[in-house]
């Protein structure tokens, strides 16, 4: 008990104290329970703690948290694309974490209805009831939209990719990318991280070749998106960005979080392999996160490191031992994000 307590209170304001203790130590052990229960797989680096206890308890305070709100604690994270079969998990995933997210879908409703957010360990409140969620309508092709939308975030994941109602490949893996990093930069957005796909900068690949011929012009676009954003950063300080080139996203028939251990970074866009929805959406969670300066102002490639190929049959020599190239691994993603070097 406080010093100050003593037999000259009243019973009544006794009573009174005690009980505000007790709701406000219920709180914080709630709290805390709610930072041990975020992590799935043991290797894995936790979230930040502060953040997980500002978290836990806005949940059980009800605070409300979004883009903007004076009171905020803590600024959200902004998913673009949210009611994609990416994007959704990248919200799923920082609502997991007990952090708040702005969910920007076309529609302005999430969740999407064929999309197992459990995939990731969420199964709590995935409505706008949940004061850490908040759900708005946004489209990449307007400028304005983005501005409102993307104001007072700390950081903003691009997982939108052309579809038939949200437009072409131009509009939204190109001319979006690169709208949406300027509205993160004039709005001094901490981190802006884009999902976008390997084989980007290798044009005689099989991968790019059938990629392309799929959807019309995509992976021109998603290159073309890189390098806007990249120059669009290049004389920036404050605020950075990463571009996440996953392998193909032919999820394994259980589309789990394998974590850290089972994945592979390179950078160089040579080597590529198989990754499930769920482990991009971690991973790209995590570097929406990093403060790490070395994965600041730089792309990188992820896959499973049980079956890697080469992009290009010329580049069969960096599987080899030796070879020149940093491959990188890690039991916890601190850890293999520790190699990767900026531009």
């Amino acid at each position: 008990y406080p010093s100050f307590i003593d037999g000259t209170l009243s019973k009544m304001m006794m009573k009174s104290a005690l009980a505000y203790c007790s709701y406000v130590a219920a709180v914080l052990l709630a709290a805390s329970k709610n930072t041990a229960a975020l992590s799935i797989i043991s290797n894995d680096r936790s979230i930040n703690r502060r953040d997980a206890l500002i978290g836990g308890a806005a949940t059980i305070l009800g605070a409300p948290l979004a883009c903007g709100a004076a009171s905020t604690p803590s600024k959200p994270v902004a998913v673009l694309g949210a009611s994609g079969k990416t994007g959704a998990l990248c919200v799923a995933s920082l609502l997991r974490r007990g952090l708040p997210v702005v969910a920007l879908t076309r529609s302005g409703e999430w969740p999407p209805k064929k999309i197992d957010l459990n995939a990731v360990g969420f199964d709590g409140d995935a409505t706008s009831s949940n004061p850490l969620l908040t759900i708005q309508a946004c489209d990449v092709k307007n400028a304005e939209s983005l501005s409102t939308n993307l104001s007072g975030c700390r950081a903003v994941v691009y997982a939108a990719s052309a579809s038939k109602k949200g437009g072409n490949s131009k509009e939204v893996d190109g001319d979006g990318v690169i709208a949406a990093g300027n509205i993160c930069l004039q709005q001094n957005v901490g981190r802006y991280v884009v999902i976008s796909s390997g084989s980007t900068t290798r044009p005689n690949s099989l991968g790019f070749k059938f990629t392309e011929m799929a959807v019309a012009g995509i992976m021109t676009q998603k290159r073309r998106g890189e390098v806007g954003v990249r120059d669009a950063y290049s004389n920036q300080s404050g605020s950075s960005y990463t571009i996440l080139r996953p392998g193909g996203l032919d999820e394994p028939k259980q589309n789990i979080i394998q974590g850290p251990s089972a994945l592979e970074i390179t950078q160089g866009d040579v080597l590529a392999g198989f990754v499930s929805r769920a482990d991009v959406a971690e991973v790209a969670v995590e570097l929406a996160l990093s403060s790490a300066p070395n994965v600041k102002n730089t792309a990188c490639e992820l896959y499973y490191r049980n079956k890697v190929v080469p992009v290009d049959k010329g580049f069969k020599k960096y599987l080899q031992d030796g070879a020149d190239l940093d491959r990188l691994y890690g039991k916890s993603y601190d850890e293999l994000f520790q190699g990767i070097k900026p531009n």
